[in-house]
């Protein structure tokens, strides 16, 4: 009776670390900065939004300059001018300051939101391929790159290129060394199979 359940116990751990092996936990890691800067719409709406900030900054400059004007104006006449026209322009000059001031903050609100607006759909489709992949390869987790404390020497882990190739762009190279050279990312699997 001792050996049987002896026996027994041997087959219930057995079974038991066949079933820890199998749900081991593989953790990969995404460079999302390599990646959006490949993807066509990421340059488009990075286009996009350089345009709309040069407008609100030339805008910003047209008010700077007449709030300069008339700065440079009453420093010239201010002694000279009559009380109410000195007055009526210092206060010209202080609303002139504030509305610039209100434009900028406003005008980083807009910035802000616009490529909230630009990136939202970008990335949910680079979220919605990374889970793919991520599923496809049999990870369990994927962290962002920018997140890692160590990045660890197994490159298959990092997850870019597939995402890449499972978007139907060709990974550019990236660089890896401070002499200048270049080389591809190392996590170049294109079985489709999971990595080691």
């Amino acid at each position: 009776m001792k050996n049987l359940k002896s026996i027994f116990l041997a087959v219930l751990v057995m079974f038991s670390l066949e079933s820890v092996a199998q749900n081991a936990v593989k953790i990969g890691y995404f460079d999302y900065s390599y990646v959006i800067g490949q993807l066509p719409e990421a340059k488009a709406a990075e286009a996009d939004l350089k345009a709309y900030t040069e407008k609100l900054q030339k805008d910003l400059q047209v008010k700077e300059s007449e709030i300069r004007a008339k700065y440079e104006r009453y420093m010239k006449e201010g002694e000279k001018m009559a009380a109410p026209t000195r007055e009526a322009l210092e206060k010209e000059i202080q609303t002139g300051q504030q509305q610039l001031q209100e434009f900028q903050q406003k005008a980083e609100a807009d910035v802000a939101k616009k490529q909230n607006t630009l990136l939202a759909p970008i990335n949910d489709k680079l979220e919605k391929t990374l889970k793919e992949v991520a599923k496809e390869n049999g990870f369990t987790y994927v962290l962002r790159k920018e997140t890692l404390l160590y990045e660890p020497e197994d490159q298959t882990l990092d997850v870019s290129i597939l995402v890449l190739k499972k978007l139907g762009i060709t990974p550019a190279p990236v660089k890896t060394n401070t002499t200048g050279g270049t080389t591809t990312k190392p996590n170049t699997n294109t079985t489709g199979t999971k990595p080691r």
